[in-house]
C-alpha cells in the first residue's frame, strides 16, 4: 500500500486546514472594511479575493484600503447647480429682449 490510513487522514486534515486559512486570509480585507463601515467595502472585498488569487499584491492593497479613512472632497461653490439641463430634458429657449 502506498499510504497508511493514518497518513491519509493527516494529509486530508492538513489540506482542509490550508483551505480554511486561505479563506480566512482572503476574506480579511472585506471583513475589516465592513467592520469600519467603509463606503467601498464591497470593492475592497472583491479586490482582496482577486488579489489573493493573482499573487497577493492586490490583497495587500485591499488590506491597506480597508484601513484608510475615506476622503470626501468638498464640492466647489456653484458646481452643484449646473446651468446645463439634465440629460434627456430639452433646454428652455432664452427670452429675446
Amino acid at each position: 500500500m502506498f499510504m497508511t490510513p493514518t497518513g491519509f487522514i493527516i494529509l486530508l486534515l492538513l489540506a482542509l486546514l490550508g483551505l480554511w486559512i486561505l479563506v480566512e486570509i482572503g476574506s480579511l480585507p472585506g471583513k475589516k472594511a465592513h467592520e469600519r463601515n467603509h463606503p467601498q467595502a464591497e470593492a475592497i472585498n472583491v479586490l482582496g479575493w482577486v488579489g489573493l488569487l493573482l499573487g497577493g499584491v492586490g490583497w495587500m492593497v485591499a488590506l491597506v484600503w480597508a484601513y484608510m479613512k475615506p476622503v470626501f472632497a468638498p464640492i466647489a461653490p456653484g458646481a452643484a447647480a449646473s446651468e446645463d439641463p439634465p440629460a434627456g430634458e430639452p433646454a428652455e429657449p432664452e427670452e429675446a429682449s
